[in-house]
């Protein structure tokens, strides 16, 4: 099983993982959604939103944005992180599972292209 988590804002992807009030955590096994929870991260410092990530054993963040500091927290905590995706978090999700998520239409604007 993989823990993928993803933060939310609305019904999107959140703009910047540091900040985001709401993640939703999804299980994956054999290619499918097994199971999907949502956590708040409101009002929490990134040490506790850590500390979260892994009571959780998240070990993929899936994000638009995330800054030099937490992106170095997240690598010490050996947590994989997908940044400059931005969309819809169901088609997000799918587009994940299916290994799709390097399409052109859920690259965050203005993300250069990995080299």
């Amino acid at each position: 099983m993989e823990r993928v988590a993803i933060p939310v804002f609305e019904s999107r992807v959140s703009p910047v993982l540091d900040f985001c009030h709401r993640m939703v955590i999804v299980d994956i096994k054999h290619g499918r959604e097994t199971n999907r929870q949502e956590v708040s991260l409101e009002n929490l410092t990134l040490t506790q939103r850590l500390e979260i990530f892994a009571q959780w054993g998240v070990r993929k963040i899936i994000c638009a944005g995330v800054s030099d500091v937490m992106c170095r927290f997240l690598s010490g905590a050996h947590i994989a992180l997908i940044s400059g995706v931005a969309g819809d978090i169901e088609k997000i999700i799918n587009a994940y599972i299916c290994n799709h998520l390097d399409d052109a239409c859920f690259t965050m604007p203005g993300k250069k292209p990995d080299r």
